[in-house]
């Protein structure tokens, strides 16, 4: 799914605009080309927005990845509508890239290779900067309590996970709910 994508920033209630977008884009036979900021963890530039969508206060602005050529049709789609549906297109931004930081510890050998594998196997166009990992064996430990100070095996990460949007997206949706993956927000890059 390489390609441009677009933030686009609908402005009213984010169940309404959700279900207008997708069934928009099912209406056009479009498939998998909305991903919503609520939804996934990515890095809003807008504090106050969050703040007010917290406190349920009118106004939330929901932020919408969407494909090319999708955008500009969905924006005409919600002007056609805006006084039906109280939403509103307040903004459309060619996302350049993604980006997110990452870290993972653990004292098993069988979820180091697991974990290695993991970060060995990236999307097309994605990449990884400032990986390296920091494994050690211990022989003389081998045999020791799970809990005690000293571990026969021991692999530690971290690094940044960055290129195409929609990529980076779709890999960390594959590897958050790792338990031994601690992410960090994604963050998004503008033209």
């Amino acid at each position: 799914m390489t390609g441009k994508y677009y933030e686009v920033i609908v402005e009213g209630s984010y169940e309404l605009a959700k279900g207008f977008v997708l069934g928009y884009l099912e209406g056009k036979g479009i498939e998998g080309e909305a991903v919503f900021e609520q939804e996934y963890h990515i890095k809003s530039e807008r504090s106050l927005g969050q703040l007010m969508r917290m406190l349920n206060v009118k106004g939330d602005e929901i932020r919408v990845i969407i494909g090319e050529g999708v955008g500009l049709m969905l924006k005409e789609a919600v002007e056609r509508r805006k006084t039906d549906l109280g939403l509103k297109v307040t903004s459309i931004r060619l996302i350049t890239g993604a980006r997110f930081n990452f870290r993972y510890k653990t004292f098993s050998k069988e979820f180091g290779e697991k974990l290695k594998a993991t970060f060995a196997d990236l999307p097309p166009g994605v990449e990884i900067g400032g990986y390296e990992p920091e494994e050690v064996i211990r022989t003389k430990a081998k045999g020791v309590e799970a809990y005690a100070s000293l571990h026969d095996y021991e692999i530690k990460a971290s690094g940044e996970v960055f290129g195409p949007a929609k990529e980076v997206i779709d890999f960390y949706d594959r590897i958050e709910h790792n338990e031994l993956i601690e992410l960090e927000e994604i963050r998004l890059e503008f033209s």
